[in-house]
């Protein structure tokens, strides 16, 4: 928003001094208006606005949308090697920048469509937070020449993720000179990418697998169904099924005469095998070991 004032004094010069001095600013930071140049018994009057450098605007309006999105960062100003860059630090600068700089690309886009409605004929501003871009710009030019060397060994072209134009064109530009692969763009946005193809090879061709690309021939769920079927029938042959062992977990029923022995625990386990008819009657007896009470 620009900031403006009006001043009287006896000349116009006074008028503007005291103006700049209300506004706090110098005489080639300003636009003067003299609305009049007095006389002999009148003032003259001047209007004098603050001139926003392209700086200005684009850092005020980041500045208010970091302090919107609720964030505890600040953007600073400064020049860089392509315009001016407007650096994000805080706390929050993570969030500033978001998975892979998404939100760092939708303040640049706010923060350039804010200033050129200003100032049509505005220079370059970019976004940056805590030198991201510069640590992104290494990573994807690292990875475009590790991709390039493989494309060539393997004489096959290789297809990048989808990525924003600034990181395609740090693709392109890493491999514009190299003698082993080219670059083009393919896709429609957001869903672009880069494609590195080996330059001097005869391009492999990629035959499809049977089944519709998938290394066991198409089979699904199939195989594993069959797999089980073949067990269980293993199973059924050595006495073992599924059948058998329901008949085998059922408990077996016996006459009153017919129930086998077992074993009594008489404060230790042993092997004196007694008939149910002389299982003695009432809890189980406590044998004392170093005057402790055991079962």
């Amino acid at each position: 928003m620009e900031r403006s004032t009006t001043a009287k004094a006896s000349s116009v010069d006074l008028a503007v001094e005291k103006a700049l001095a209300e506004l706090g600013v110098t005489r080639d930071k300003a636009e003067v208006e003299v609305l009049s140049k007095g006389g002999l018994f009148k003032s003259a009057e001047v209007r004098v606005t603050v001139r926003e450098s392209e700086e200005d605007i684009a850092l005020s309006f980041l500045n208010g949308a970091l302090t919107l999105m609720g964030l505890d960062a600040r953007a600073t100003a400064k020049k860089g090697e392509d315009g001016v860059v407007l650096d994000i630090e805080g706390a929050d600068s993570g969030a500033a920048i978001g998975y892979r700089g998404e939100v760092l690309d939708a303040l640049q886009f706010l923060t350039r469509t804010c200033l050129n409605q200003r100032k049509p004929s505005a220079g370059k501003i970019t976004v940056d937070c805590e030198n991201y871009r510069g640590r992104r710009r290494d990573t994807l030019v690292s990875l475009a020449e590790r991709l390039a060397e493989k494309a060539h060994r393997t004489r096959r072209k290789v297809s990048l993720e989808p990525m924003n134009p600034f990181e395609r064109r740090i693709i392109h530009s890493a491999l514009a000179d190299s003698e082993i692969a080219e670059t083009r763009s393919e896709g429609e946005e957001p869903a672009r990418y880069v494609v590195i193809i080996p330059k001097g090879v005869e391009l492999r061709e990629d035959r499809p697998r049977p089944g519709g690309g998938r290394r066991d021939g198409g089979r699904r769920d199939g195989d594993r169904r069959d797999g089980r079927r073949d067990r269980d029938r293993d199973r059924d042959r050595r006495g073992g099924g599924r059948g058998d062992r329901r008949e085998r977990d059922r408990a077996p029923r016996y006459e009153d005469e017919d129930i086998p022995v077992g074993r009594e625990y008489r404060g230790y386990f042993t092997d004196d095998f007694v008939k149910p008819e002389n299982k003695p009657s009432g809890p189980p007896k406590f044998k004392s070991f170093g005057g402790k009470k055991r079962f």
